[in-house]
């Protein structure tokens, strides 16, 4: 536009204003926490904020009528002079505060204000249609002005924008209050559902956890306070299991603790039977199971100080460890989100964990309390961010099952406390409603998930130590040792049920004689008593029957005796019973976690020679394209272009031949193979894959002492691959983060040993000692599913060789040398 001889320039009109404010703030709630906010800013102890929707509410000194219903937020805070209202209030997006937190400054009481956009306050007119602000300082005149937001919309430009201001008189020595009158959703804060409403969205958004919160919110809405959610340490106690997170810059660190009532089965029959093995001493034994396993040292496991908790664990990741995070642009280092803490609680619903507390009246009523705060919330200096209930995916991995042990969305509940100073990076949309997409969060979250995948792996550990325990005591039971099979068991049980027909014979027998005794004495009864006199005949008869009867009885006690050592062994077989039960429950188990890796197995032994079908013939027709090219006027590139696609080729073909024996080793035979030989066809075959990330593999061998070994070549391919691949990894990781230029994998031979290392950062602290554990891995969840160790091991055992790890370390403190003993395979 123009005005005289003023050159073209934009202007903007009011009515974008009114759509900023419409647009950045999603709802009437959260446009009432940002006025919260604002008090906090301010220094404020309190904010008070009270609605009335009856028009009852008297705001004297207000320029606008109550008649529409009305907010009020109060404070006792810093305040504003005209220089502030004029540079502040009425500048949009005046930004003073994003400035105060750039260059790492407090406001006068501290705090690093929440604000940085100077665009929350246009959020107010999603509350109402008029605005009133009285304000002071404390040390200067106290002011008041007011607008109405619907001016916005018809005045021809902002300087139209009608605009009361004056000096005023207010009762208060400082502080601020807001008056929004005519209320544009009067209905969401009437009528007792409404109110509830209210009541649980702003326990959301206002920090339940008063150890994160050192400002008060005090509302009421038409005489009747509200009663925001709490949770107190009574409640917090009630959870069997609790986890705290810290990350102060540079290491994250959980640690967490449970009581024993943890442990305890649901089931009746499994919860008598802890109380059995486990409470009747205290959890000592059972402990002592589970600090013998090697998990447990991975996990941090130990007995907790106190009463009150059994067993602690813990867990730490240094930020430089974190598995491919996120670099800043600017800096092009990894996109450090700030310190932060954290506490998450997880709690049992079931009916023996409501019948020992004394909190709450009805169980019903304690699991509604738990499920209405269930979710881990984020709170920013005590203000929460609005994330999806279930942010960190725990439902994604919850499943019914029984043998599930890990976290669940509706029995999880805790927060994770920023801070407007430490975390400024972890920025928040524009209308409030969760976090920017960016390297810092991503960096953010990816730390949560290791937190994640640490509890997972915690409640799994627990949940099969106790089964492990139960397995262990019931063969102690069972005087079974448990180096034992199976089918020894079987046998065992086979053997004792053998021995029944053989008793039943005897008794069987036995009824017989007895019958024909019995029958005997009382024909001689029934002759005794019609005789008149005891004759000889009849006595001699008589003491016939009685020797008969009496051979019975004491043919009778040795048979019982037999029968009742029979039974009493039979009793035995029960306990072997449920061994036998457990055994095959475990071995189930193992054939369904085997059914995806042979299914894998199959599927890619199928594909290798299909792929090696295909090539073959892509071979053949490339070659033949080859010749007819040079033998025309075929542009150059057009054969430069099929002779690049020979060559790849080849490189296909010798890949699915370097890949079929390993997926073929279960059914070939053992082969005498030169471990120089072999690892030089290894680097071979790694090498043009390996240089496009600019890592070499170097083998070391001393060819005056040549070794040996009789092994099946897949089996050795398999092994050597996984530590390839391993090293591959974890050296393009330091080398895309900038902190190598390349990397080496190195092979030395040493009869009747192989030693394999990289130059990378060695081994991560967290699971060196769980190394070959199946699912222990320190790469991102997705990335590795903590198999290729533990498989290398299986592979190695089955042969009689082994895999360690030497207690050298490298240059960062770290383990990083594995040596592969193959004596077991070693030719003589």
């Amino acid at each position: 536009m123009t005005s005289g001889n003023d050159r073209p320039h934009f202007e903007v009109h009011p009515s974008v204003v009114f759509q900023l404010g419409e647009s950045l703030i999603s709802d009437a709630v959260q446009a009432l926490i940002e006025l919260v906010k604002n008090c906090y800013d301010a220094d404020a102890s309190y904010a008070k904020v009270t609605i009335d929707t009856r028009g009852d509410l008297d705001c004297p000194g207000a320029i606008f009528p109550a008649d529409g219903g009305r907010i009020v937020v109060e404070d006792d805070g810093n305040g504003m002079d005209a220089d502030t209202i004029r540079s502040g209030w009425l500048l949009i997006s005046s930004r003073t505060k994003w400035q105060l937190k750039q260059e790492r400054k407090t406001t006068p009481g501290g705090r690093t204000p929440l604000g940085d956009k100077g665009l929350g306050r246009l959020g107010v007119q999603r509350l109402g249609e008029d605005l009133d602000v009285f304000t002071r300082t404390g040390s200067g005149p106290a002011y008041h002005f007011g607008f109405s937001w619907l001016d916005f919309a018809t005045a021809p430009s902002l300087q139209d924008v009608d605009i009361h201001f004056a000096q005023t008189q207010v009762r208060r020595s400082k502080g601020t209050m807001v008056v929004v009158s005519n209320l544009r959703e009067i209905d969401l804060w009437r009528g007792q559902e409404s109110v509830k409403k209210l009541e649980h969205e702003l326990s959301q958004m206002i920090s339940p956890y008063r150890s994160i919160r050192d400002f008060t919110v005090a509302l009421e809405v038409d005489g009747k306070p509200l009663e925001l959610l709490e949770i107190s340490d009574k409640v917090r106690d009630l959870a069997p299991i609790r986890y705290s997170l810290s990350f102060d810059g540079t290491r994250f660190l959980v640690h967490g603790r449970a009581r024993l009532d943890f442990f305890r089965p649901e089931r009746k029959e499994d919860a008598a039977e802890f109380a059995l093995l486990a409470e009747s001493d205290g959890g000592e034994r059972f402990l002592q199971s589970m600090l013998a396993e090697k998990r447990a040292q991975y996990l941090k496991v130990g007995r907790a100080t106190g009463s009150r908790w059994y067993v602690e664990f813990s867990f730490s990741k240094h930020f430089e460890d974190l598995d491919r995070p996120e670099l800043d642009q600017a800096s092009c280092g990894p996109a450090n989100p700030g310190a932060f803490r954290g506490e998450i609680d997880s709690f049992d619903l079931g009916p023996a964990a409501f019948r020992g507390q004394s909190v709450f009246d009805r169980i019903q009523e304690y699991r509604s309390h738990i499920k209405s705060l269930s979710g881990v919330r984020v709170y920013r200096d005590g203000f929460g961010i609005r994330v999806d209930r279930d942010w960190l995916k725990l439902g994604a991995q919850w499943t019914s099952a029984s043998s599930y042990y890990g976290l669940k969305p509706d029995t999880t509940l805790g927060y994770i406390a920023l801070s407007a100073r430490d975390n400024m990076r972890l920025e928040e949309t524009t209308d409030r409603e969760g976090f920017k997409d960016s390297p810092y969060y991503r960096n953010f979250y990816s730390l949560l998930m290791e937190f994640k995948r640490f509890s997972t792996d915690v409640h799994e550990f627990f949940g099969r130590s106790w089964v492990a325990f139960q397995k262990a005591r019931r063969e102690q039971l069972a005087k079974v040792d448990t180096r034992e099979s199976v089918e020894a068991i079987a046998q065992n049980i086979k053997a004792a049920m053998s021995g029944a027909s053989e008793q039943q014979k005897a008794v069987a027998s036995l009824t017989t004689r007895f019958n024909v005794a019995l029958t005997n004495s009382r024909k001689v009864a029934q002759n005794l008593s019609g005789a008149g006199q005891l004759t000889p005949a009849l006595h001699r008869r008589a003491l016939e029957s009685f020797a008969s009867l009496n051979s019975v009885i004491e043919d009778a006690t040795h048979i019982l005796e037999r029968v009742n050592a029979y039974l009493a062994r039979l009793e035995g077989m029960q306990e072997l019973g449920h061994v036998l039960n457990d055994r095959v429950e475990s071995v189930r188990r193992q054939v369904d976690d085997m059914y995806e890796t042979v299914a894998l197995g199959l599927t890619a032994e199928a594909v290798s020679h299909e792929v090696f079908r295909i090539a073959d013939e892509l071979a053949s027709r490339t070659k033949r394209a080859e010749a007819t090219a040079r033998s025309s006027t075929v542009p150059r590139a057009v054969v430069a272009y099929l002779e690049h696609v020979h060559g790849a080729v080849q490189g296909l073909r010798k890949q699915v031949s370097f890949l079929s024996p390993a997926l073929r080793y279960v059914r070939e035979q053992r082969e005498d193979l030169s471990m120089r030989e072999f690892l030089v066809e290894l680097e071979g075959f790694y090498r043009d894959r390996l240089a496009k990330s600019s890592i070499r593999i170097r083998v070391r061998s001393d060819q005056e002492a040549p070794m040996l070994i009789r092994m099946n070549r897949g089996k050795l391919t398999q092994v050597f691959g996984n530590l390839v691949l391993n090293s591959e990894y974890w050296l393009k990781r330091e080398i895309t983060a900038g902190r190598m230029a390349s990397g080496e994998i190195d092979f030395e031979t040493a009869p009747p040993f192989v030693r394999v290392w990289d130059d990378g950062r060695g081994i991560d602290p967290s699971v060196e000692v769980a190394l070959f554990e199946p699912f222990i891995s320190a790469k991102a969840r997705g990335e590795g599913r903590g198999l290729g160790l533990f498989i290398v091991k299986q592979l190695l055992d089955s042969e009689s060789c082994r895999i360690g790890v030497v207690p050298e370390r490298n240059r960062f403190g770290r383990l990083f040398k594995f040596q592969i003993d193959l004596r077991g395979a070693i030719r003589d």
